[in-house]
C-alpha cells in the first residue's frame, strides 16, 4: 500500500508543532494527534509519550528518525485544561485508536510508545487486532508495567535501586526537565503555554494511576523493544517481564539509562527504530 498525503496542510489544518489546539471532535473526544515531523511517503508513524510529559518530549526522537513517513505525536488527553484526563490504559488506547482511525481508517499502522506510551501502543494494538487489523509495526521504548507485574528477583532489584539511590524523586525531578531538554535544539519545539502548564501535573497524576492500574494482557503479534542498557526505576528484564505476555518479542539495546534514551542517546534510538520501521513497510520485519 503506497501512502501519500499533502503534509503543508497536515490533520485538520493542524500545523507541525502545535499542541494544544483540539482538532476534530469524535466519540473518543478531541483528537490529539500533533505532526512531529512531516512526510511524503509511506503510512504515518504514530509515537505515543510517557508520564508526566507531552509531545513536546518526542520532537528530537522523531526529527532523528530517518524516514520518509509523516511522525505523529499522539497527546494525552486532558493537557488542553478541559477535556478530564484518562486514568485507565485501556481507555487511553481507546482514545487513541479513534484518533488515528480517523486520520487513516485502514492498516498499516506503526505503532511506537515510548515509557507509559509503550503500555498505550500494546493495548492498542490489541484492539486494532480485534478489528482484523494487524499492524505492521508495534515498537516499545523502554516501557515496562508497574513493577509488581516483573518476576520477583526483578522486582526485588528495582526495589533496591530505589532505596538507595532515592530514584523515584530524582525521576520526579528529571521528568519535569524532559521536554525542555530533549528538544531544546529543535527548531519546531512546541511552546508549553500556561494553560497546558497549569494541566500537567493533573494529567500525570492520573496516568501515575492508570500506570499502577494497568493490568497488561496478551498480545499475539510481533513486538520490537528498545532496551536502555542503565537500569534505574524499572525493571532490567524485559523478556521475563513481557515474556508470558508477547509471543513474539526483539529486543535491542541501547545505551544510556531510561531518561536519556530521548536526550543524550535520542540518536541511538532513533537508528534501532529507523530500522524497525523500514523492515515493517518492506516486510522483512521478522
Amino acid at each position: 500500500m503506497r501512502w501519500q498525503r499533502n503534509e503543508n496542510r497536515g490533520i485538520s489544518g493542524l500545523k507541525p508543532g502545535s499542541i494544544s489546539v483540539p482538532v476534530k471532535e469524535s466519540q473518543a473526544g478531541v483528537s490529539s494527534l500533533v505532526l512531529l515531523k512531516p512526510g511524503g511517503v509511506g503510512a504515518p508513524i504514530f509515537m505515543a509519550h510517557g508520564i508526566g510529559d507531552t509531545v513536546n518530549g518526542l520532537v528530537r526522537l522523531a526529527n532523528l528518525t530517518q524516514v520518509a513517513n509523516p511522525i505523529y505525536g499522539m497527546q494525552a488527553k486532558g493537557l488542553d485544561g478541559i477535556n478530564e484526563p484518562l486514568d485507565r490504559i485501556e481507555d487511553m488506547a481507546a482514545f487513541h485508536v479513534a484518533a488515528i482511525r480517523q486520520l487513516q481508517p485502514r492498516g498499516p499502522y506503526f505503532l511506537i510508545g515510548y515509557s507509559l506510551g509503550g503500555l498505550v501502543t500494546v493495548e492498542m494494538g490489541r484492539r486494532l487486532l480485534e478489528k482484523g487489523e494487524k499492524p505492521a509495526l508495534l515498537a516499545l521504548v523502554d516501557a515496562y508495567p508497574h513493577r509488581k507485574y516483573a518476576p520477583f528477583a526483578a522486582r526485588i532489584r528495582v526495589i533496591l535501586r530505589l532505596a538507595k539511590a532515592r530514584t523515584a524523586a530524582l525521576f520526579r525531578t528529571n521528568m519535569n526537565h524532559v521536554s525542555k531538554d530533549s528538544g531544546a535544539n529543535e527548531s519546531n519545539l512546541l511552546s508549553l503555554d500556561e494553560s497546558l502548564s497549569r494541566a500537567l501535573p493533573r494529567v500525570r497524576e492520573h496516568q501515575v494511576r492508570a500506570w499502577k492500574n494497568y493490568r497488561p494482557q496478551r498480545y499475539a503479534g510481533k513486538v520490537k523493544f528498545v532496551k536502555a542498557v542503565v537500569s534505574s526505576f524499572l525493571p532490567d528484564d524485559p523478556e521475563g517481564t513481557w515474556g508470558p505476555l508477547l509471543e513474539n518479542l526483539e529486543i535491542v539495546t541501547v545505551p544510556g539509562n531510561h531518561l536519556e534514551m530521548l536526550t543524550t542517546h535520542a540518536n541511538d534510538v532513533a537508528k534501532v527504530l529507523s530500522r524497525f520501521i523500514t523492515e515493517a513497510a518492506s516486510g522483512t520485519g521478522g
